[in-house]
């Protein structure tokens, strides 16, 4: 089961109060584990004050751009999921049409408007050592649906964990912590 390019759901029961409501975007899943982002708790750093941090002077880009809480791991870095649009040093590519670059040459692109396409920005990341994510799933903290770009880039915050939900038919009122195996 490779889940790259798969939102991650959380349940309503999720134990780990990071992950409370989370949708994530799995950007790597291979043999070693896997590497996802947090597209939905939105963090309380501005866009300004990492161009502040980075001594990046930007355009008047404004707070419109949320900057979302990635996950636990990293959170001094920089993920920036965007629209394949663009070529950057350090990308990897989650789908035909979204990647995932680190590198300072994007947060440059965007502090001048010339981001090309849709994007997002999180500090931090979220990771599983082998076999951590498989055991998740199977212990039903999870669901899962494709990714959606109008829902990665374009949903804000707690919406976008009811609107993952809408995705695969579910309501949050229909779901309960006693999911089990048949």
């Amino acid at each position: 089961m490779n889940l790259t390019n798969q939102l991650l759901i959380a349940n309503p029961d999720m134990p780990d109060e990071r992950f409370v409501k989370a949708v994530i975007l799995i950007c790597e899943h291979n043999e070693n584990g896997a590497l996802g982002i947090d597209i939905n708790h939105p963090s309380d750093v501005t866009i300004n004050e990492i161009f502040q941090s980075l001594e990046i002077s930007a355009l008047a880009i404004g707070d419109q751009h949320k900057v979302y809480e990635g996950g636990p791991v990293n959170t001094q870095c920089g993920f920036i999921l965007h629209q394949h649009h663009d070529v950057f040093d350090s990308s990897i590519r989650i789908s035909k049409e979204i990647s995932l670059t680190t590198s300072k040459d994007i947060i440059q692109a965007i502090a001048d408007n010339q981001l090309n396409s849709r994007w997002l920005l999180a500090l931090g990341c979220a990771t599983w050592h082998e076999g951590q994510l498989e055991q998740e799933m199977a212990d039903n903290a999870w669901l899962t649906c494709p990714a959606d770009d109008a829902l990665v880039f374009t949903a804000t915050g707690e919406d976008k964990w009811t609107q993952a939900l809408n995705i695969i038919g579910i309501k949050p009122h229909q779901l309960s912590g006693d999911l089990g195996h048949a």
